[in-house]
């Protein structure tokens, strides 16, 4: 599982230039998402692992945002879905490249049991790469502040 910044920044770096702040934060809340609800069930009881892997999975993940978008005002409710789904697709896109030493994650679940996944990366990879990631996100924020303010043309 690539950490929550890592999932952050792929976000950060796709959508800075092109995707107002208040649009940005829902597809944020998106990447992170699956990994929110599920480590900390894992965390705590291991025991629910079987649970956890279905949390962690698409079919849940698009009836969750699905019933997230009620808590949206009606003429927000399909643009806060899609841009959840947005975010939550790209945190499975991120997923999909790693390797694992198990069965990794079951894409079609409940639908399968099948799994893949391409093994480009181990999952602790991408913590080594998280102060790296921390700080290309500062200096891209401090130019785009420098730029604003008159600083750089």
């Amino acid at each position: 599982m690539p950490d929550l910044v890592t999932h952050t920044a792929l976000v950060y770096f796709g959508t800075r230039w092109w995707v107002n702040a208040p649009m940005r934060v829902l597809i944020y809340i998106g990447a992170v998402l699956p990994d929110v609800l599920s480590r900390p069930l894992y965390i705590l009881k291991p025991q629910w692992y079987p649970y956890t892997i279905a949390i962690h999975t698409p079919v849940f993940m698009l009836g969750l945002v699905w019933l997230l978008g009620y808590f949206f005002h009606v003429t927000w409710r399909t643009k806060a879905r899609w841009l959840l789904l947005a975010g939550v697709s790209a945190h499975f896109l991120l997923d999909a490249l790693q390797r694992h030493l198990d069965n990794g994650y079951y894409w079609l679940f409940p639908f399968g049991w099948q799994t893949f996944s391409e093994g480009l990366f181990w999952p602790e990879t991408a913590t080594y790469w998280t102060p790296i990631w921390i700080g290309l996100v500062l200096i891209c924020e401090l130019l785009l502040w420098l730029k604003k303010k008159g600083g750089i043309k």
